[in-house]
């Protein structure tokens, strides 16, 4: 009975404050508006929760009053109730007139405009502001200036309306002051860091954004580095963490890649494991390259599945997906790869939009991807795409992102790209033994006018020697996959050290060139150009006097070139098999006209004998040159003359025939031969130094000399071989490989040129 009274008290009590607030909450009579004069009080009502005849209850009129701030309209609103009237003050944000920018030399103020979300003759607000203010610091930090200091200045004017100024301090560019490699052990920093995108800033890179840190950037650094160790065995592989420090005055950063290198393996047996009913899968096995007991190679993997899905596409399969799962054995150093395939849900590719190639063309891209619209869409084929694309190195970022359509059956794809940038000039100067003190600079672009058009401007200047070459590529001539360009060329060589004359050749040359294979590449290429012989010495050799004089040679070859080296530059593993042949004189009569056929080979051959750091290196070369037709001579400059770049120890044209009278000029051969053996080992230096040595041996010959066209005895040919030994150091610098050799001949003819020391740039195959 007790517990009765207690709840029938309750309910009253309930009842008693329910009646009190109803009396404290009177129904709105109407709403009166003060403080707007641009806003109309129908604009305001819009948001308002509470109506005449309503209740004005604290809710409604605290969401009324957050609504109308989110409208950005106003800088201060109150809602109040006096006297069964609804109060509502606000206080307009001003209008705005003029919005400029001060400082910005790096940004275009039209650039800076798309950033912000206010415009003149729209409402200032507070919100927005900030929200501007993040977006255009964010943009300057996509540049590299983490510094950028951004203030807004707020002028006010009659009318209530305010000009805004954003004061820039742009501050310095936050370039990459160091790239640190932690874990590699079987690979240099320099190896490394020539794998990945992003580079240390340095004074000459001022033509290229290499040097400027860009997340985006680092996430395709550590793609570039997954690749590069997966492709050498390394199936393990993996990146720890990757970290980018600020430094204090945030002009600069510190990049940091952590790996784990992991074991070197080599292919073990694959498996084709196929759920698609009716389909044998031993027919795909020949389409596998992995050869069980080489090295493991992603590529390989990828090449098999591009393989595997293109013959089930053309058999009536076109809806695949092929997992490829790779299984290491630590113990035995052998990776297993288990190709998974798969029957997928039909879906076809109804649209592929291009994104955000504000400079490259549309059909630059898509004409690297393996699908199309209207194909099925594949997924493997949508990564090899995408892999494509990332190999142009004309973008910082690339993203595949497939979207729904109303359709069920049909998807559409957004590949959004971030360009970066895409030209570079380098500078290079020093002393070479053979032509003396040098300088050159190199400008070059590789996606000219967004067409994928590469551009080429060299010139250098020696002591003995100038030369100034131009040259231009269509990589995709005719929409085809062939590369064609053109190049014209001057040369001025000085010969008098050894020949007592110089020469100057100008002209220019066509040429084409595909891919056979990945590695297999055959090109074609015609030249014509003008040879002159001048300034020969009085007491030069007749044979050169009776060639002084201009000639022209109209010549057309092509090259077969087998390329399996890891890295064209500085090659530690693999091998190159290259074949040059030329026949000048065709469609021309005049005596004038050189004709002849010219063969050269190549075969370089590299191996690692020691992890990476201790290399073998081979390379053999072989040249023959002979008249043909009615020529009575093949001229001075187009025999082959040889020397440290083939043969250390002896001087540019040290070595083959020479006319015994005199001061023994040379004369040039017909017929050459030579071979290298090397071992490249490190002394002992950081590896960011570059620094390494070799021990070398060079032996090789160079004879032959038409006797019809010299008809004088008097000449010296000797078919005898010369050869040296000698020791190398090697510098991998910024503006390239530097060589400084020391070679002794112990093979040789008294009449050869012999020069011990030997200073060089780049390499030579």
């Amino acid at each position: 009975m007790k517990h009765i009274k207690n709840s029938l008290l309750a309910l009253m009590l309930t009842i008693s404050v329910s009646f009190a607030v109803c009396a404290a909450e009177p129904k709105i009579k109407r709403i009166r508006y003060e403080g707007n004069h641009r806003i109309s009080k129908e604009t305001i009502f819009a948001y308002l929760d509470v109506i005449e005849g309503e209740k004005a209850t604290n809710a409604k009129i605290d969401s009324s009053i957050k609504h109308l701030f989110e409208t950005g309209f106003f800088s201060d609103v109150r809602i109040s109730e006096e006297g069964g009237d609804l109060i509502v003050r606000v206080t307009e944000n001003p209008l705005i007139n003029k919005i400029g920018f001060d400082g910005n030399r790096k940004i275009e103020e039209s650039e800076l405009l798309q950033e912000i979300s206010m415009r003149a003759n729209s409402v200032f607000s507070p919100y927005k502001l900030q929200s501007d203010l993040n977006r255009i610091t964010s943009l300057y930090q996509k540049t590299g200036r983490y510094s950028a200091y951004i203030e807004p200045k707020i002028i006010k004017l009659d009318q209530n309306r305010v000009n805004l100024i954003y004061e820039i301090n742009e501050g310095r560019e936050a370039v990459i002051r160091k790239i640190n490699f932690a874990g590699n052990k079987n690979f240099s920093d320099s190896d490394l860091s020539e794998t990945i995108a992003s580079k240390e800033y340095r004074f000459y890179r001022f033509f290229s954004n290499a040097d400027v840190y860009d997340p985006d950037k680092l996430e395709y650094d550590k793609e570039m580095l997954r690749r590069f160790y997966m492709n050498r065995g390394y199936a393990d592989f993996k990146i720890t963490s990757t970290t980018a420090e600020l430094s204090l005055n945030r002009d600069g950063f510190l990049i940091t890649f952590v790996i784990h290198e992991g074991d070197e393996y080599n292919f073990g047996a694959f498996k084709i494991n196929s759920n698609i009913k009716g389909f044998d899968s031993n027919t795909l096995q020949k389409l596998v390259t992995i050869k069980e007991g080489r090295r493991f190679n992603k590529e390989n993997i990828d090449e098999s599945v591009d393989a595997i899905t293109n013959y089930l596409g053309e058999h009536g399969y076109p809806f695949v997906e092929i997992d490829p799962r790779v299984t290491t054995n630590p113990q035995e150093k052998v990776a297993t790869v288990e190709f998974i395939i798969r029957e997928s849900y039909k879906v076809y590719i109804r649209k592929i939009n291009i994104k955000n190639n504000t400079r490259t063309l549309d059909k630059v891209i898509r004409r690297e991807m393996r699908i199309a619209e209207g194909d099925p869409y594949n997924i493997t084929k949508v990564q090899r795409s995408k892999q494509r694309i990332d190999n142009l190195n004309y973008f910082g970022k690339v993203d595949f992102k497939n979207k729904k359509t109303d359709e069920a059956d049909k998807m559409d794809i957004d590949v959004e790209v971030e360009e970066t940038s895409t030209g570079s000039i380098n500078f290079a100067g020093g002393y070479n033994t053979d032509t003396g003190a040098l300088g050159q600079i190199t400008l070059s672009e590789n996606n000219f006018l967004g067409k994928g058009q590469q551009t080429q401007l060299s010139t250098s200047i020696a002591q003995k020697e100038r030369n100034a070459t131009f040259s231009f590529t269509e990589p995709f001539f005719m929409d085809k996959e062939l590369a064609a360009g053109f190049d014209i060329f001057a040369n001025n060589r000085d010969f008098k050290s050894t020949s007592s004359f110089k020469s100057k050749n100008v002209g220019f040359a066509l040429r084409m060139g595909y891919d056979i294979t990945e590695h297999l590449s055959h090109g074609f290429r015609y030249s014509l150009k003008r040879e002159k012989v001048s300034d020969v010495d009085k007491d030069a050799s007749i044979y050169i006097k009776e060639q002084a004089g201009k000639h022209v040679v109209s010549l057309f070859g092509h090259t077969l070139a087998y390329d399996k080296l890891d890295n064209r530059i500085a090659p530690t593993e693999g091998h190159l098999l290259k074949l040059e042949q030329d026949v000048a004189g065709l469609g021309w009569r005049k005596e004038k006209y050189s004709k002849y056929f010219s063969n050269r080979a190549t075969a370089a051959f590299f191996y690692p004998v020691y992890k990476r750091d201790v290399v073998f290196k081979a390379v053999g070369r072989a040249g023959h040159i002979l008249k043909y037709g009615n020529s009575k001579e093949i001229n001075l400059n187009d025999r082959f003359f040889i020397g440290p770049d083939y043969l250390r120890g002896f001087r540019t044209a040290g070595i083959g025939p020479r006319d015994n009278n005199g001061n023994k000029d040379a004369l040039g051969g017909d017929t050459y031969y030579t071979s290298t053996t090397e071992l490249i080992f490190p002394i002992g230096l950081p590896n960011e130094v570059g620094l390494k040595m070799s021990a070398f041996h060079d032996i090789g010959t160079m004879y032959g000399i038409d006797n019809k066209t010299f008809k004088h005895n008097n000449i010296i040919n000797s078919k005898n071989l010369r050869a040296s030994v000698g020791m190398s150091l090697i510098w991998k610098s910024p503006l390239g490989t530097i060589t400084l050799s020391y070679a002794v001949p112990y093979m040789k003819q008294p009449f050869d040129k012999r020069e011990r020391w030997n200073l060089d740039f780049g390499t030579n195959f």
